[in-house]
């Protein structure tokens, strides 16, 4: 158990959080009831609360209910925001960009899990098999996953538009290196960004968690300072760099650590609602 800290002087407008290996526990499921209850705490204060993930919207209204009416979600690392469960901003890649990313996984699309999500759902090459997805879900989660799935004859030939994001999953040792010649190959066009255990999420360039929070900053007028955020993994970086005060889990990567102000405690201890929970209590005093 480790003890938690906090700046008892910061004024908070946003928390913003992400979700696997974070805000949801080992098994990829969430106390809705507690959460629901920190909400009628944080609505009291005008606290907006946002889910900041490189999930797509389906999971997150599943893991999340009704739920999803109260709060703000950024989807896909930042690509999508979707406001009290309604769309309200997309960022789409150019045609040239998808047709170039998928010649350089021409082969490799099974191998990799390659996953190409557009605004019209996500989609793989059919014989895709996913045997390291029940990692981070439970097996009823991870069977919907793959109920969600698209499966067509070749995502080369597949005619994509409005794609958000691509994302592929491999040995967790082996993510790392992926996502360096990734980022090597399409230096200044793609970013590709580890997001825990062994997922890879490959974005446009400059597309981060941040870049959503920033377009949500600047409509509801917040500044950095008053911002609360929590993360574990490197695609969480941008974000707590970005925010006022920030804590990485006691379960996240090194690299995340070294950036936050605090750790919180372990997602398996349901730590982001300690925190919150914790903070709630010090302000009524």
């Amino acid at each position: 158990m480790i003890k938690i800290e906090m700046d008892k002087k910061m004024t908070v407008k946003m928390i913003a959080t992400d979700m696997d290996g974070t805000l949801l526990d080992g098994q990829g499921q969430l106390d809705l009831p507690r959460l629901a209850t920190i909400l009628d705490e944080l609505e009291k204060r005008n606290i907006r609360f946002v889910v900041a993930t490189g999930n797509e919207i389906p999971r997150m209204r599943l893991l999340l209910g009704d739920l999803v009416e109260r709060m703000t979600l950024v989807v896909a690392n930042g690509a999508r925001i979707f406001e009290k469960n309604q769309l309200s901003m997309s960022s789409f890649w150019e045609a040239g960009l998808i047709r170039d990313a998928l010649a350089y996984f021409a082969g490799r699309e099974r191998e990799l899990q390659l996953v190409v999500t557009s605004e019209r759902g996500s989609f793989v090459q059919e014989g895709t098999e996913f045997p390291l997805i029940e990692k981070v879900m439970t097996k009823e989660m991870a069977q919907l996953f793959h109920k969600r799935m698209n499966f067509v004859p070749s995502l080369q030939d597949y005619p994509f538009d409005k794609v958000l994001k691509m994302s592929m999953m491999v040995e967790e040792a082996a993510a790392a290196e992926h996502a360096r010649l990734i980022n090597q190959h399409f230096a200044g066009r793609l970013s590709a960004v580890a997001s825990g255990y062994g997922a890879i999420d490959i974005l446009q360039d400059g597309m981060h968690k941040a870049w959503g929070l920033h377009q949500l900053m600047a409509k509801w007028q917040i500044q950095s300072s008053e911002i609360m955020a929590f993360g574990d993994s490197e695609n969480d970086i941008e974000m707590l760099e970005l925010a006022g005060i920030s804590y990485a889990m006691e379960n996240g990567d090194e690299r995340v650590k070294k950036v936050a102000d605090y750790l919180a405690p372990a997602n398996t201890e349901a730590g982001v609602l300690q925190v919150l929970e914790q903070y709630l209590e010090e302000e009524k005093g």
